[in-house]
């Protein structure tokens, strides 16, 4: 099988070609558990991949252009006016009155024994005192940062957005953009029917599953409270075409390139 002739060492940056022969251009890789641990280099996100989705890897200096638009910096401190502490429901999230302040950590999702991480990190689980993993709430503060679940999320999400789904549901994403229309975050979702089909194809397909997540754009919406998921381009645009049409993107690729997204979010937050 194609994995089996990988050669499976950490490189500074390159590019992979997976069995479907898409190319990801990527920076610090690993290789842990039979899956490849990365940077996305277009998103600066982290990602993981099962090494059986994986047809070649090239060690090679990679540069990626500038985007014409200008480069939003995210927040480094900032919990758009909502206090410390964790939001059971959305109702008490709308009210801004969170319903406990218990003492969390930040965690890694990969790994035995789920590393501790900084606040830079984009994405994580919450940790209590007890060691027990925060689950079913919609939203905490934690050191003057906002984040949401992710299962929530997917529970308050547009009747349009039905098939997106996370590996991950537990964990928390950070909002990186906010103002008095919107929150804007990214979170690594995938389309559930297609990786149903993927999977269902046996071994092979479940490789091609595992490389059909990736980091997407989402937007609670203030006046209609609800989240609302940029399945890809076309979506994106369908979401920004009325509120900023000079923020439409020409869709030469599935998902937007998001330094774009984040710069017409700043505009019209």
């Amino acid at each position: 099988m194609a994995f089996s002739q990988i050669e499976k060492r950490n490189m500074k940056s390159g590019e992979m070609t997976l069995i479907n022969n898409d190319k990801i251009l990527f920076k610090d890789l690993t290789w842990k558990n039979d899956k490849a641990y990365y940077i996305n280099a277009n998103t600066n996100q982290p990602e993981d991949l099962f090494d059986a989705s994986i047809k070649e890897v090239e060690e090679k200096e990679i540069t990626i252009e500038a985007p014409v638009a200008q480069k939003i910096e995210t927040v480094e401190n900032d919990s758009f006016g909502y206090p410390e502490g964790v939001y059971k429901t959305k109702e008490e999230f709308i009210n801004k009155t969170p319903s406990s302040n218990p003492k969390l950590f930040k965690r890694g999702l990969y790994g035995l024994d789920k590393p501790p991480l900084g606040d830079s990190a984009p994405i994580c689980y919450f940790y209590d005192t007890s060691d027990s993993k925060l689950k079913y709430v919609f939203a905490v503060v934690h050191n003057s940062l906002l984040y949401f679940n992710v299962r929530a999320i997917l529970q308050n999400r547009n009747k349009t957005d039905r098939a997106q789904d996370s590996d991950n549901p537990n964990s928390f994403v950070k909002a990186l953009l906010g103002g008095d229309n919107y929150l804007y975050t990214e979170v690594p979702l995938g389309n559930l029917w297609a990786k149903a089909l993927a999977y269902n194809a046996g071994v092979a397909g479940a490789a091609v599953a595992s490389t059909l997540t990736t980091w997407k754009g989402v937007v609670w919406d203030f006046k209609n409270k609800e989240f609302n998921i940029f399945k890809n381009c076309n979506d994106y645009n369908d979401f920004i075409r009325e509120k900023s049409p000079e923020d439409l993107l020409k869709c030469e690729d599935q998902q937007p390139n998001y330094d774009f997204v984040r710069d017409a979010m700043n505009r019209i937050k």
